[in-house]
């Protein structure tokens, strides 16, 4: 998966467009398997919301975002009651993060480095809090939602976001001080959604949310963490006027 993930970032446009497209619905397929929604009008909202990525490359991000919402209220007056809510709330999350990565990519200047940022912050999250975790223990962090993650194993994926986050910057020469505690931060946001998923998969029974990766579940098993923290970084781009990366 990685060389065609970094080829794609690398080339960006619509390439990587068509796969996060390919990325979303499969995501948004997996959301509405957890609650045995499968049928035609599963397949439908799966189109809409693989649509947007690709959409982005055409029409400017806030005619996506009032697209989405439509299509999100749509979801949650015409779909089974009781499970509406999950339903709309999944579509809208996923939809919104993964036109979040591909807008992104197009940010000039550091679109590329941001999307690598992105990556390496949520690869290193994940690596050092299992290991951190496994080798230390001790309290739990959310035993309810996630049973083996532990206190110490944040502690250890906000410290491995933070170094990875200030090498990448002495790399590119930004910021490191400023890159390395967005990290950090970015660490926690990226576990938030890991849980909120974990979360959601407790509630219907389900262990991992599909077997698309041998060995490693669903594609939203995989990249729980990406889409909070690709939000997280669009809002900062938002309101920083350009890449964190480039912050001082």
């Amino acid at each position: 998966m990685l060389p065609v993930a970094l080829g794609s970032i690398w080339l960006g446009g619509w390439v990587f467009a068509i796969l996060l497209a390919i990325a979303s619905g499969v995501m948004y397929w997996e959301w509405q398997a957890m609650c045995g929604e499968k049928g035609v009008p599963a397949i439908g909202y799966v189109l809409f919301c693989a649509a947007g990525p690709v959409a982005l490359q055409a029409v400017e991000g806030p005619q996506l975002l009032v697209a989405g919402a439509i299509v999100t209220l749509v979801i949650f007056m015409l779909r089974p009651e009781g499970l509406r809510a999950f339903l709309a709330v999944g579509f809208a999350y996923i939809y919104v993060a993964c036109v979040s990565i591909v807008w992104l990519r197009g940010l000039d200047p550091a679109g590329m480095e941001t999307v690598i940022w992105l990556g390496v912050v949520v690869v290193m999250t994940d690596t050092c809090a299992y290991f951190t975790g496994r080798t230390l223990g001790g309290p739990k962090l959310a035993p309810k939602i996630s049973p083996k993650k532990t206190w110490s194993g944040l502690i250890g994926g906000i410290a491995g976001a933070a170094v990875a986050g200030g090498i990448l910057a002495s790399v590119i020469d930004a910021d490191i001080v400023t890159v390395a505690l967005a990290s950090g931060g970015l660490a926690v946001v990226a576990q938030i959604g890991d849980l909120a998923v974990s979360k959601a998969k407790r509630a219907f029974g389900v262990k991992d949310s599909g077997n698309i990766i041998p060995g490693h579940g669903g594609a939203l098993d995989r990249f729980d963490g990406v889409l909070s923290a690709s939000i997280a970084i669009a809002l900062l781009s938002l309101a920083g006027d350009g890449s964190p990366l480039l912050w001082l």
